[in-house]
């Protein structure tokens, strides 16, 4: 019997793409699925379309609640699969995903497991980044380099694109609820710090994030103040020498010593739309077969 996958959909006042989500978890056509959408209270369609696939979803909620994080880990406290991976309400899985990253936890010891995305915007054409390939942590690391340039340029991955072993949460706790912008960094700083296991596949798209006016990333201000907490959480989890120089760091970054090279990893991932495209077309990264 393959492994359980467990799926949590936070969403509120998506109506417009959730249906779109939904499917993208059901149509991937595997056999033992554990799917949960948590909707914070609703006031456009959404509710209507979770009804109309309430006899696929294994259970979903609707009312008020603390937010993103908050939604996400009322799911992650009732899954009970094997593999578990969260999706927003205005991104989707693309087809063949979970064969491809059920055959990379079936072959590796990997505890966690990150793919591409691709960037599409409300027309349907590449936006932004265009492709967003996960790299390993040590991508983030200047001058000295070291673990402590994680908690000053956190570790970030393709978050639609990752999925963890059930264990990694029981270990690890689960995502912070005081955080808003950067849990999803804070929490993938957490396991490389922890010696998780990640395994990177980014050749392969695994998901596709939803580019709008509307999304949280559109207004970096709130993601830069929860990045300047990190710090102060991991510090006690470095060594000696890596507090010494993170203290170090943080004091050249104040007195702005690294110049262009010190920028925060989120923008320097941006690139034109035109380079965007050029790099969609990279036979590198493809989306994966339904094949398993």
């Amino acid at each position: 019997m393959a492994p359980t996958i467990s799926i949590v959909t936070p969403s509120y006042n998506q109506g417009r793409y959730l249906e779109r989500t939904i499917r993208s978890v059901l149509e991937q056509g595997y056999p033992n699925l554990e799917y949960f959408v948590v909707d914070g209270g609703s006031t456009d369609e959404s509710v209507e379309i979770i009804k109309r696939f309430s006899d696929q979803i294994d259970w979903w909620i609707s009312e008020p609640d603390d937010g993103q994080t908050d939604a996400i880990n009322k799911g992650l406290e009732r899954v009970s699969g094997d593999i578990v991976a969260y999706i927003n309400s205005d991104d989707y899985f693309l087809p063949g995903a979970f064969d491809r990253v059920m055959e990379v936890f079936d072959t590796t010891d990997a505890t966690f497991v990150a793919g591409a995305v691709l960037d599409i915007d409300d027309d349907g054409h590449l936006a932004e980044m265009g492709v967003w390939r996960p790299e390993p942590p040590s991508r983030y690391e200047d001058f000295p380099r070291g673990r402590h340039w994680w908690l000053v340029a956190p570790f970030y991955l393709p978050q639609s694109s990752v999925f963890w072993r059930r264990g990694t949460f029981e270990r690890n706790g689960l995502f912070r609820r005081d955080m808003h912008y950067v849990f999803d960094g804070e929490f993938m700083t957490r396991l490389v710090l922890a010696g998780e296991k990640l395994v990177l596949i980014p050749g392969e798209a695994l998901s596709v994030r939803g580019v709008h006016d509307e999304q949280k990333s559109a207004t970096p201000e709130p993601f830069a103040a929860e990045i300047k907490l990190l710090p102060g959480l991991h510090r006690h989890e470095l060594t000696r020498i890596e507090r010494a120089k993170l203290s170090l760091v943080l004091w050249a970054r104040r007195h702005d010593l690294y110049g262009r090279r010190d920028r925060c990893p989120v923008a320097e991932r941006q690139r034109p739309a035109r380079l965007a495209r050029r790099r969609a077309g990279d036979a590198r990264c493809r989306a994966p077969s339904r094949a398993r």
